[in-house]
């Protein structure tokens, strides 16, 4: 490994069910289960600022929860990075605190679904967990910690060079609370950044949280 290295998190973009209730009556949603909900047309504008943030940026994995809005935030940046060889690792491990999710597993689609819609995810990535061997967790976002933590040692060991981490309010929340002890929620489409200097978790440093610098319309971002 080669150090100092940045460490990114980002908080998908507006979901769809936060504008409408009724969203699955919506053309073309009733593929999606009620855990599922896709970006909004804000969302996507929210993408689009993120992609146009990180365009010239030295990105060289970028991990993302397989939901949908969570990897669509993940590709537009991928798509629009000066990097063409990027991909888009659909990593369960990061996905939503599993209360909030359909039963008995989340709806989520595996990788190579994900990859007909989504040209940019490496279908042959093999994620720390799949929907099947997710841990049980009890009710309540911080119930994730555990899961999270795990993931990102294991992505952290495996993978070298700059690191991003597109996940939700509280797998990112939990992210935090593992790297600074501190289980913090952050708004929609923001930028949290770390930098790590050496080998361990230890060694990873909180450089700021919750950016909103790129975004035309930093309003209502629901940080929880």
């Amino acid at each position: 490994m080669c150090y100092p290295r940045c460490i990114y998190l980002i908080r998908h973009a507006e979901r769809v069910d936060n504008i409408d209730r009724e969203w699955r009556k919506l053309p073309g949603m009733d593929v999606f289960m009620s855990d599922n909900s896709p970006l909004s047309q804000r969302g996507k504008v929210q993408a689009k600022e993120l992609g146009k943030r990180f365009r010239n940026e030295a990105i060289a994995q970028v991990f993302a929860s397989p939901f949908d809005r969570t990897i669509e935030t993940a590709h537009t940046i991928v798509e629009m990075n000066e990097n063409k060889n990027l991909s888009v690792k659909a990593e369960p491990g990061l996905c939503e605190a599993l209360y909030l999710c359909t039963k008995p597993h989340p709806s989520f689609w595996d990788s190579k679904d994900l990859k007909e819609k989504f040209a940019r995810v490496d279908a042959e990535y093999d994620p720390v967990f799949s929907k099947y061997t997710l841990p049980k967790e009890g009710c309540g976002d911080e119930e994730c910690i555990g899961r999270v933590k795990t993931t990102i040692q294991r992505i952290f060991q495996r993978y070298a060079g700059p690191i991003m981490l597109v996940g939700h309010g509280a797998s990112i929340g939990a992210i935090h609370h593992v790297l600074t002890n501190d289980f913090k929620y952050v708004g929609q489409a923001t930028v949290s950044k770390f930098v790590q200097s050496g080998d361990g978790m230890e060694e990873i440093k909180l450089v700021y949280s919750s950016c909103t610098k790129h975004l035309s319309d930093p309003r209502n971002l629901r940080p929880w």
